[in-house]
């Protein structure tokens, strides 16, 4: 028979959430965009954008209406920044203030679309546009 304390645990502990690769506290057991989202940060914070546009934009085009999916189009949009391609971050931070007007973010993506849209004016945009970036 199952010791029961240690039944007890591992259900508090699921119900809890656990971390996932030790990375942000996000992830959560009980949430399928988590894992992707902990990895897009990782991968961002370790500057391998490319693998953060991956994780970020699986989240925005699978799951948009998890609770994840407002930081992960803002993560995603800078991360374009990152590579320097402008025009898909000015795509993304533009989708993020559409689709998360009051978010906390938002005032910070306008800026970054105006500051964006005088780069790309001027002929700044170092990536390709088409989702590549650099």
């Amino acid at each position: 028979m199952v010791n029961r304390r240690f039944l007890w645990g591992a259900i508090v502990f699921l119900l809890l959430g656990c971390t996932y690769g030790g990375g942000s506290m996000k992830v959560n057991v009980f949430n399928p965009a988590a894992p992707l989202y902990d990895e897009g940060t990782d991968a961002y914070n370790s500057g391998d954008y490319s693998r953060a546009i991956t994780a970020f934009s699986d989240i925005v085009s699978y799951y948009p209406n998890n609770g994840l999916a407002d930081e992960a189009t803002f993560m995603l949009a800078k991360s374009h920044e990152k590579t320097g391609d402008y025009l898909d971050a000015l795509r993304y931070y533009k989708l993020f203030v559409s689709r998360y007007p009051n978010h906390k973010w938002a005032p910070l993506a306008n800026k970054k679309i105006q500051a964006l849209s005088k780069k790309i004016e001027e002929g700044q945009n170092g990536g390709s546009g088409s989702g590549q970036g650099k």
